[in-house]
């Protein structure tokens, strides 16, 4: 019930409900166990569409992608997270890393998130899971508008049903350009753009 509860509040809480929440769980080190993700399948991904541009990493949690993509894959990143506490562990790792320079990070819960300029990847990696999925299509949408020319939306999952789920809801209004699955069990990665741009 407990959960239950917990996954409620990261979906339809207020920003600052959800604010508490994921500074406290990254303070207590829960989300520790994944911040280790090197070896990646969405990582090839992202460094084949970002064309050495500029990524916008949507959840990006304690920096994964900043630090552990190839650093000649980008030349601009932009980590937007709601936790304070992840965020710093972000920029002390980028900082690490000597990506300081390159790595930038914006507190926001994101789905109120404005982009303050466009992007060849805009990647949610794990983080549609706390989009109310009636918001999930309106945000795919709005994001896309923050695309450069041949820019791409990333998704990466860990459950496959979700992932068959998200495919419905949006309809015709994205072009699937790919639909990684790592079968048996494993993550999918899903490669979208508008279908306007397409």
């Amino acid at each position: 019930m407990r959960n239950v509860l917990r996954g409620l509040r990261q979906v339809w809480g207020t920003p600052r409900i959800k604010q508490k929440l994921w500074d406290k769980e990254f303070a207590e080190g829960r989300w520790d166990f994944i911040e280790n993700t090197a070896n990646d399948i969405v990582y090839l991904f992202i460094e084949k569409y970002s064309r050495n541009g500029s990524i916008l990493d949507l959840g990006c949690g304690a920096g994964n992608t900043g630090c552990e993509l190839n650093d000649s894959a980008y030349r601009e990143y932009t980590g937007v997270d709601i936790s304070d506490v992840a965020l710093e562990k972000a920029r002390l790792r980028s900082e690490a890393c000597q990506r300081g320079r390159i790595n930038r990070y914006a507190q926001s819960d994101i789905s109120t998130y404005i982009p303050d300029r466009e992007y060849e990847v805009i990647l949610f990696r794990e983080s549609i899971y706390y989009i109310p999925r009636s918001h999930i299509k309106n945000t795919l949408e709005r994001y896309s508008r923050y695309l450069k020319d041949g820019g791409v939306l990333i998704v990466r999952l860990h459950d496959a049903k979700v992932a068959d789920d998200l495919l419905k809801l949006i309809g015709s209004s994205f072009k699937i350009l790919e639909d990684h699955r790592s079968y048996p069990s494993g993550p999918v990665v899903v490669i979208l753009r508008p279908e306007a741009t397409a």
